[in-house]
């Protein structure tokens, strides 16, 4: 058995017997890592506050090869984005990235890029105005793709490597693996010159800033959610905001 020390996001957490909880950490080093932090629930236990979703740790456990659950020892709160849990709709972004990292990260092993980009996402969506809620997360979402080997193509037809450029005829074909012209695509998703603007400027990680429309970010959640599906990485991140598509104004608990 060996001690582990590593930065960390909390992804989830969920009770285990009367007094403990099951850990889900996005570890830089070993990407997704569960653990028991035991007596977590009680009043005054050591974790009272620091294995809340969202926050970012310092987490010391003892991990064992061949092991599901590793044993949580310490884990003391780096940053923990006070302002997400403020906002339900900020809340909803933020889980948006719980859910895409939960479904990137499969296989053990180093993750900095991928949580170095998670946890700017989420600093970014703390401290943005609401309205830059939506670009937030695109500066995540298609970088994060990249950095785990799924990207999709976006400039050149897949089949026949035409670029499509601004065409209005070209599709999005998630099983293909991107855009596609018309006569390789009849089938594919439509999408809007906007939307497609909208997943380069991500691509190109220059998507921070954007205020894209409802009608963009719709057509560009749906293609991506398309793409996830189809390659099997996970659950949509668009869940949480499915109730809250196309919203931008601020909420509060």
């Amino acid at each position: 058995m060996a001690i582990e020390k590593d930065d960390a996001l909390i992804l989830d957490r969920r009770r285990l017997g009367e007094s403990s909880l099951i850990v889900t950490l996005f570890t830089a080093n070993r990407g997704i890592v569960r653990a028991v932090a035991k007596g977590a629930r009680r009043a005054r236990s050591r974790f009272g506050g620091t294995v809340e979703p969202t926050n970012l740790v310092y987490a010391v456990y003892y991990r064992k090869e061949n092991r599901d659950l590793q044993l949580l020892a310490q884990c003391d709160v780096v940053r923990s984005f006070p302002r997400l849990r403020e906002s339900l709709l900020r809340l909803a972004y933020a889980y948006a990235i719980i859910n895409c990292l939960i479904g990137l990260k499969r296989e053990e092993g180093p993750a900095g890029e991928l949580f170095r980009l998670a946890a700017e996402a989420l600093g970014r969506m703390e401290r943005c105005d609401a309205s830059l809620l939506e670009g937030a997360l695109w500066s995540f979402l298609l970088p994060a793709l990249d950095d785990a080997g799924f990207r999709p193509e976006l400039g050149r037809c897949l089949h026949c490597g035409r670029d499509v450029g601004a065409d209005a005829d070209a599709r999005f074909d998630a099983r293909a693996g991107g855009i596609v012209c018309l006569g390789h695509g009849g089938g594919g998703l439509t999408l809007s010159a906007g939307a497609r603007h909208l997943l380069e400027r991500s691509a190109a990680g220059d998507g921070e800033d954007i205020r894209p429309a409802l009608r963009e970010a719709a057509e560009g959640r749906e293609a991506l959610r398309r793409f996830l599906v189809e390659h099997g990485l996970g659950r949509s991140p668009f869940r949480p905001l499915e109730d809250l598509v196309g919203g931008v104004e601020e909420e509060t608990f």
